[in-house]
């Protein structure tokens, strides 16, 4: 009986772990692609290690910004730039924690859950680095945004290439059809006959008479009677 009972305790224990854990890739996948940080920022890791108080995952706020949840064995991590900031999470009490950021640092807080009167309480811990990078790899992520669309966004994108002008089709032009020039009152061709009324005959000219010659109006038959010797 204990032992049925044993086994059916672990089996429910393994469900809720697995459906109270973070579903995300775990930190060793996404180490190498994770954005690189600017000339004036820096990043705090969140992660919580621990099976303990499971069912209680209470969000978390930085200056009044959720970026997160306290979920048993996950981390997620936020980039702001250098300046204080206050890491808070509430259930039936409330925990904090002030961090101090400078630039290019990388901060590490270990997040818990103590026993309380009903739930729970958060709690935060400042941890050194060489613990918070220890701890990280077997956790998965779970952050509010999806790590690969964070990193990817830090990715140079190469300038697409210059579009190849394409050039301008051919417009389509009118062919101008040649016309004969017609001349007004243009001459007949040459081989072409020009019939011409035929001019009258003009009479022979009639020699001039002289008003001196003596003879000039005297009849023919007269100059021979005139000539004749007489008898």
């Amino acid at each position: 009986m204990r032992r049925w009972f044993g086994g059916f305790l672990l089996a429910v224990l393994s469900a809720c772990l697995f459906g109270c854990s973070a579903t995300g890739p775990r930190f060793s996948e996404l180490s190498q692609s994770l954005p690189s940080l600017g000339e004036n920022e820096g990043r705090i890791y969140f992660y919580r290690d621990s099976i303990v108080g499971m069912a209680v995952q209470p969000e978390v706020s930085v200056n009044g910004q959720v970026v997160g949840k306290s979920q048993p064995n996950s981390f997620f991590f936020i980039d702001r730039p250098a300046g204080t900031y206050r890491a808070t999470a509430q259930t039936e009490a409330e925990g904090s924690i002030d961090i101090v950021l400078r630039p290019k640092q990388t901060a590490y807080v270990r997040m818990s859950i103590g026993i309380g009167f009903l739930v729970g309480r958060p709690a935060f811990a400042r941890v050194g680095e060489t613990e918070g990078r220890s701890a990280l790899p077997p956790l998965a992520y779970g952050g509010t945004e999806p790590a690969s669309a964070k990193a990817a966004s830090t990715t140079p994108v190469a300038p697409p290439l210059p579009a190849t002008p394409t050039p301008p089709a051919p417009t389509p032009t009118a062919t101008p059809v040649r016309q004969a020039a017609v001349t007004p009152n243009a001459p007949a061709p040459a081989s072409v006959a020009t019939i011409q009324p035929m001019a009258a005959p003009s009479p022979p000219p009639v020699p001039a008479t002289s008003e001196a010659t003596p003879f000039a109006r005297t009849p023919v038959n007269d100059l021979r009677l005139l000539l004749q010797p007489a008898r």
